[in-house]
């Protein structure tokens, strides 16, 4: 997939087709810079960005009325990986995380289900046909991040002291 979701279209806002937005991003900020998005497959052109509270209200051209924004409800917004905002090195987004084979020394342990996010650091979920464990995403944990080839590998003596096994 050459898209990732940065929002959830939470309600119509007004009478000229805005819509209310869920932003899935750390930085809301970034909704700024977006010329245009992806909803259901379909390409909008942002006419305007506001922020209220958390939140992000989008007008799109392509939008003139509340009915047509009500049938958007609950879609996710999507954009172009190009259109993604630049990362500083060592930081990566989730989707590109998730599905990456985990390795302690060179024995798999599985790939990464899911990346919680507690405000600390970020957990991992990995899971294998055998067993699930979550790890933090620390620095001096990971010694490999490789998200274009799916493999991350981790020092095995900072392992052994954080690994959380599920029962």
């Amino acid at each position: 997939m050459d898209r990732y979701t940065v929002g959830i279209i939470l309600k119509p806002h007004g009478v000229r087709g805005a819509v209310k937005v869920g932003p899935l991003t750390d930085d809301v900020a970034r909704f700024k810079d977006l010329k245009h998005v992806f909803i259901d497959s379909k390409k909008y052109t942002v006419q305007s960005t506001q922020f209220n509270n958390g939140e992000v209200i989008l007008s799109f051209e392509e939008l003139k009325d509340r009915n047509e924004a009500e049938l958007l409800r609950n879609k996710k917004v999507e954009i172009e990986k190009a259109d993604a905002v630049k990362l500083e090195e060592g930081r990566y987004f989730i989707v590109d995380i998730i599905g990456c084979e985990v390795f302690v020394g060179d024995e798999s342990i599985g790939k990464v289900d899911d990346v919680l996010q507690n405000g600390a650091a970020d957990v991992y979920v990995i899971k294998s046909e055998k067993s699930e464990c979550m790890v933090p995403a620390l620095k001096k944990l990971l010694l490999l991040v490789d998200v274009e080839n799916k493999k991350i590998v981790l020092d095995k003596e900072v392992f052994e002291q954080v690994v959380v096994y599920e029962d």
